[in-house]
């Protein structure tokens, strides 16, 4: 460990620094490595699954039968959709401005330039 540690104090700082990405790369890559050999190994016990047992169901009737019901559970029916099938929604409108010109309010002015404001006349 020793020898190790005197050869990676040895190396330039940029050096250094692949090396120890280098490290981490392999690192990873060897748990992903072995995730991979696990789940690989273990995918078939997994996944692989009994034939349902079956039970023997006897009803108190006057004649006896027999029912046979498996123990897996069913599998999930969902109901079929009863909309109508359209388009998802209008075109988004855009940002860029339209044909129309804006309409921006005009100052009236006197004989001097100056801005002539509207102002409120109360009447008795």
């Amino acid at each position: 460990m020793l020898r190790l540690r005197n050869w990676f104090y040895a190396l330039s700082q940029r050096q250094q620094w692949v090396v120890g990405c280098a490290g981490v790369i392999l690192i990873i890559s060897g748990c992903l490595y072995g995730l991979g050999l696990i789940s690989f190994i273990a995918r078939p016990t997994l996944l692989a699954t009994p034939p349902p047992a079956t039970i023997l169901i006897q009803r108190p009737t006057i004649a006896p039968s027999v029912i046979f019901a498996p123990t897996a559970p069913p599998t999930l029916q969902l109901p079929t959709s009863a909309l109508v099938a359209t388009p998802t929604q209008a075109p988004i409108p855009t940002r860029a401005p339209t044909n129309t010109p804006t309409i921006t309010p005009t100052l009236e002015l006197d004989a001097n330039g100056t801005p002539i404001f509207p102002t409120l006349t109360l009447t008795p």
